[in-house]
């Protein structure tokens, strides 16, 4: 089992994380609306849950092994272009 581990910048949406490695994940971040990067659950990765559903670029260091793609977030930028639901644009 090969194991690469690299630092990149992404884009892309705060999901919640739902597959084999959810007792421990439950955050991820989809790239081009198919490629989940799953987030490491230190305190960085933990406080993306105030951004479900929003848009982020995140620097990030990726661990990639055959199954999944996992990052540990360096730094984010929260895109204020996306759009968020509220009653007064619904």
């Amino acid at each position: 089992m090969s194991t690469e581990e690299y630092e990149d910048t992404i884009y892309g949406q705060v999901v919640p994380y739902s597959g084999e490695a959810e007792d421990r994940f439950d955050i991820a971040i989809l790239v081009d609306s198919e490629e989940e990067y799953i987030v490491e659950p230190d305190s960085r990765g933990r406080s993306l849950s105030e951004y479900m559903d929003r848009w982020i670029k995140a620097d990030v260091s990726i661990r990639e092994t055959e199954e999944n793609i996992y990052i540990k977030i360096m730094d984010i930028e929260l895109d204020d272009m996306s759009w968020q639901y509220s009653e007064d644009n619904w």
